[in-house]
């Protein structure tokens, strides 16, 4: 028995470079798998990566960052977006879609090293616990999944960690605690999520005075000098942007709850209500079938929850997003959800010695703060579940702000291990090291699963960058595979559109119509149809086919009278030379929505050709205007901006050029249209 302390102590001393080199090999592999993904990987696959790749596109566009009500994912904050733009600059969708996977990956690394930072304070006497933390996030499935993806979730996770970390390693005071506070405001400016890291930090000053001193004491009045600090630095970094939503959308956090898209995706999706025993039952069956459509999983929010940690179950295929977890539970995704069952539980158990750690005094600094992290970021997943009863709404990767606990936990808990039963701990390591590599093989891009196709955000983003061929190629296999065609031929029409081959173009809008009005007729929510119809218009105008265009509009106008197409009926009778109804045409559009700069620029040349120079020289004013401002109303550059993946050339507006040619408005137009109706007007 007296032998025992020498070993457990061996078994966390065992040989120094044993442990340097296991750890650089962590470092290696975990850098290898992340740059194998980005740069070989997909491009543009991910939860919702259409949405963030357009929040992108419309930084690019307009240069101005797009209001909560425009989009799909503008509700979002802007930091991630914002560092993602510049990649936008060269004008390649694979360098902005693998440079936003690279931007990802670094976040996923950056919150591994600081997970080895924070334990390597708590921890001095035993710094290989460090390389331990940082594989605990380097290899955590959830963290490798959204290190492959365009979103703000690695973002978000990575400032939330800078933040904490800032707070619980360095001493306070008041420069300390207003970089606290400023790193606090860029985590919400990343998510807003966030708001749980600022709460336990909070909480944490709060429950450290109370520890020592109770409620009056001087180490009370300290916290509260301490929280005002951070909260004057949290609002000159943060408040802005909150300010505006607030002016903006009446609420400081919004959300895309109120778009017609997002509502007809919620609505349909199971279980479709909550009850208490959905946050108790965590079925073993899981283990063998973690489809998380399957009925045991829609009952199951931890459950869920785990196996989407530990393996993405979410896992959406590319073509109609098919669940691959449909086709049977992958012996990979089985192996991982038993693998993952060991660093859960030493988590849990590291979670529960460090409270008892606080309580007795020991490392309260450091266990605090992530003990109030761990807890909010539950709580917080609970509550959105309830609150947001889909399938959908439990994802692994929402949890991922709390990796610097889970990390941190992990090593106390193997800790404790090594200190009472150091063969176990032996064991146990060997066992980590098996989850580690398990995990980098799982998640490398078609070395154990196959490898998908390119996202149709990729297609979108090659779209917008004008690369034609690319985007052309990549909807034809969609369409190909796909069981609801309708998305993939308006796509590819729209592709053929912009590059030149209108006849194409027109025979894919016709098979698109076709489709949708037999299945769906004109009862389909948010004017989708109506739109789809107006492209068809647009190509058949562009076509050479000016009079069934024409025709074409008069019965869709009598249907909905949508501006656009209102806009572009004009434009037709503009080209005709019936100027009169052209212009009330025209005006009927801006009175409609005032933004459309083409739309000013056609009301230009109609008076033109009237005769009318100061009529003229008025409407080019007021094009370059709205030109060379952000829109606030639904952007077109880059489509509907409800989705980028659907809405590619989704509402058409024609334009005539000074010779009277008649083409539609791609982006490339957008993006230039300030500076050449600049030049024209000077």
């Amino acid at each position: 028995m007296r032998s025992a302390p020498r070993t457990a102590a061996a078994s966390l001393r065992h040989p120094q470079r044993a442990w340097w080199v296991g750890g650089l090999v962590a470092v290696a592999l975990a850098v290898g798998v992340r740059l194998w993904n980005a740069l070989t990987g997909p491009l543009g696959s991910g939860y919702d990566a259409w949405g963030h790749v357009a929040y992108v596109l419309y930084l690019d566009l307009y240069g101005a960052l797009p209001h909560a009500d425009q989009g799909w994912s503008y509700f979002h904050p802007p930091l991630h977006y914002v560092l993602a733009w510049p990649l936008a600059w060269a004008g390649s969708a694979e360098l902005l879609l693998r440079g936003m996977t690279l931007l990802a990956s670094a976040a996923s690394l950056g919150t591994a090293w600081l997970a080895a930072r924070v334990q390597r304070a708590a921890a001095p006497e035993r710094p290989q616990l460090a390389w331990l933390a940082f594989a605990a996030v380097a290899f955590l499935p959830s963290q490798l999944v959204a290190s492959g993806m365009p979103g703000n979730e690695l973002t978000a996770a990575f400032c939330v960690s800078l933040a904490v970390a800032h707070f619980v390693l360095h001493d306070d005071s008041r420069g300390r605690d207003l970089v606290t506070g400023a790193l606090l405001g860029l985590a919400l400016l990343a998510k807003y999520s966030a708001l749980i890291g600022v709460l336990a930090v909070g909480a944490s000053l709060a429950t450290t005075a109370l520890l020592e001193a109770g409620p009056r004491g001087a180490p009370m009045r300290r916290a509260m000098a301490r929280g005002v600090t951070q909260a004057l630095a949290l609002v000159l970094v943060a408040g802005p942007f909150y300010a505006r939503n607030l002016q903006e959308q009446g609420t400081p956090i919004p959300t895309s709850g109120d778009d017609p898209l997002v509502r007809a995706a919620e609505s349909g999706q199971p279980p479709g209500v909550r009850h208490a025993g959905d946050f108790l039952r965590i079925p073993l069956r899981l283990f063998a079938d973690a489809n998380p459509l399957a009925p045991h999983m829609l009952g199951s929010v931890w459950g869920s929850l785990y196996a989407n940690s530990w393996f993405d179950t979410h896992r959406a295929s590319d073509l109609d997003r098919v669940l691959l977890l449909q086709r049977g539970t992958p012996p990979s995704a089985r192996a991982l959800l038993v693998l993952g069952l060991l660093p859960t539980g030493l988590a849990l158990a590291g979670a529960a010695l460090a409270l008892r750690d606080v309580a007795r005094g020991r490392r309260r600094a450091l266990y605090v703060p992530l003990l109030w992290l761990g807890a909010g970021m539950l709580a917080s997943q609970a509550l959105f579940a309830w609150r947001m009863p889909t399938w959908a709404a439990v994802k692994g990767t929402y949890l991922l702000p709390a990796s610097l606990a889970y990390a941190v936990f992990l090593a106390r808990g193997f800790e404790a291990l090594a200190r009472r039963a150091s063969r176990w701990a032996s064991a146990a390591l060997a066992l980590l090291c098996a989850t580690a590599l398990a995990s980098a093989v799982v998640a490398a891009e078609g070395l154990v699963l196959p490898r998908r196709l390119d996202a149709p955000a990729a297609a979108a983003a090659r779209f917008y960058f004008g690369e034609y061929d690319d985007a052309r190629e990549l909807y034809r296999t969609l369409l190909a595979h796909s069981h609801w065609p309708v998305p993939w031929l308006d796509n590819l029409a729209a592709t053929e559109l912009a590059a030149g081959n209108a006849a194409q173009a027109r025979a894919l809008y016709e098979r698109a119509v076709t489709i949708e009005a037999t299945r769906r007729g004109d009862a389909e929510p948010g004017d989708t149809l109506a739109y789809r119809r107006g492209q068809l218009i647009a190509a058949t105008a562009l076509a050479g086919d000016v009079e069934t265009a024409l025709a074409g509009l008069d019965v869709q106008l009598a249907r909905r009278d949508l501006v656009e197409l209102r806009a572009n009926r004009g434009t037709l009778l503009a080209q005709q030379g019936r100027l009169d109804e052209a212009e009330a045409d025209l005006r009927a559009a801006l009175a409609g929505d005032a933004e459309m700069w083409p739309v000013w620029e056609n009301l230009a040349f109609v008076a033109r050709r009237q005769g009318r120079a100061d009529a003229a020289a008025e409407a080019l004013r007021a094009a370059r205007r709205e030109a060379c401002h952000a829109p606030r109303g639904i952007p077109r550059g880059i489509g509907t901006g409800e989705s980028v993946e659907w809405g590619v050339g989704r509402r058409w507006l024609l334009w005539l050029a000074q010779d009277g040619a008649l083409r539609a408005v791609l982006p490339s137009d957008e993006r230039g249209a300030c500076a050449r109706l600049a030049a024209e007007s000077a």
